[in-house]
């Protein structure tokens, strides 16, 4: 066990607190030039603007549902 454990030392594991998502997840949006109502949209349609926006959705789907309110709308 002790083996297996110094194989991943060299890991560093990085905690998020609430905040640290919401900001992950404003930041996500505006690299993909779109809210989150409009990503989410674009989702239930089943296209997608670009591939940024596909891929957001991937990522930022998991972290949700914050509420969209409290999160940046995503435009630059």
């Amino acid at each position: 066990m002790t083996e297996c454990r110094a194989e991943y030392d060299d890991i560093e594991v990085i905690v998020l607190d609430e905040d640290d998502v919401r900001d992950a997840v404003a930041n996500a949006l505006a690299e993909a030039g779109c809210t989150w109502e409009e990503l989410q949209q674009q989702a239930a349609d089943g296209r997608f603007k670009s591939r940024r926006a596909h891929r957001t959705w991937f990522v930022v789907s998991s972290f949700m549902p914050i509420p969209a309110s409290s999160v940046a709308s995503g435009r630059k």
